[in-house]
């Protein structure tokens, strides 16, 4: 009986560290400095391809978005150009709101002296964030307000009964400059307070799961962000042998 009491304990733990030791490797951050930061920063965020943009220019609205047709805005095309009347086309993707105004006050300028114009986002279309593995409504979804970790998992409709709630993985980034924090869903802390930027990739492991690489890549293939990459692909995978 004894035995059986020494014996018991020693068998269990063996058997923990053993399931420690099978887990597989997370991807590894290769970005030199980090972006991740719990404040709600939406300013300085850029316009992109389908965002929808109004644009007013006083004392003459034939030269900012269209009026009395029943739409709301100017569509930024696939370019990151926006396309207004008179003036033509003006190159506002990848500059944030404010910096967008200043190149269409320039445009205007041609045709107005010391114009006064109004440019605001009616529906951000291009700033979207990645929600997948065990949520109950994985997919992307348009990044139109300011959101951390946790309010982007409850955009998924919370964890399934399968999820891995200790190993909520994000990644950003590019290849060369990978993101990637590892967030305890189960504990609510800190690092689930991070505010999610547009490209961002959420994933939720499942219980039990093997490798990394095997739940998360066949995702990463089928969606159009950076993570989304060829390029990307290879370096999770290295990370992963």
């Amino acid at each position: 009986m004894h035995a059986h009491r020494i014996l018991l304990p020693l068998l269990l733990a063996a058997l923990l560290a053993g399931g420690c030791a099978s887990d597989a490797p997370l991807p590894e951050t290769t970005a030199k400095t980090s972006s991740f930061s719990r404040e709600l920063v939406w300013d300085d965020l850029s316009l992109g391809p389908n965002d929808i943009v109004r644009v007013g220019v006083y004392g003459h609205p034939e030269l900012g978005t269209p009026i009395g047709t029943g739409v709301q805005g100017t569509r930024v095309d696939n370019d990151g150009n926006l396309s207004l009347p008179l003036v033509g086309s003006v190159p506002v993707g990848g500059r944030s709101v404010a910096q967008a105004r200043g190149l269409v006050t320039e445009a205007v300028a041609k045709y107005v002296q010391e114009p006064k114009v109004d440019l605001s986002v009616v529906e951000y279309g291009a700033r979207r964030v990645y929600i997948y593995g065990e949520v109950q409504k994985p997919g992307a979804y348009v990044l139109d307000r300011p959101l951390n970790v946790y309010q982007g998992l409850a955009l998924g409709g919370g964890f399934t009964a399968h999820a891995r709630r200790e190993q909520i993985v994000l990644l950003r980034g590019q290849p060369e400059a990978l993101e990637v924090k590892v967030i305890d869903g189960d504990t609510p802390n800190l690092d689930g307070l991070v505010a999610l930027r547009p490209d961002d990739f959420v994933f939720v492991r499942r219980s039990g799961a093997g490798r990394f690489s095997d739940e998360v890549l066949p995702i990463l293939t089928g969606i159009s962000s950076a993570l989304g990459s060829a390029a990307t692909l290879l370096v999770l995978n290295d990370h992963l042998k």
